[in-house]
């Protein structure tokens, strides 16, 4: 098990911050009537928060 660390939990604050702001604007291209769009961007929202997370707690060591 990984020690977790200072630089760990910045970036897991850092990664969260760019979650909520996404997630923002996915809301607002739904509010547009874009829904394509903005399920697109929940996607993307959800990838760039899972992948890091993923590779920080189960690296391949």
């Amino acid at each position: 098990m990984n020690k977790i660390t200072l630089g760990i939990i910045i970036t897991l604050i850092f990664l969260v911050c760019v979650f909520i702001y996404t997630v923002s604007y996915g809301v607002w291209t739904w509010k547009k009537k874009n829904i394509l769009g903005a399920v697109m961007i929940f996607l993307v929202a959800v990838a760039a928060l899972a992948l890091p997370v993923f590779s920080l707690f189960f690296s391949w060591r």
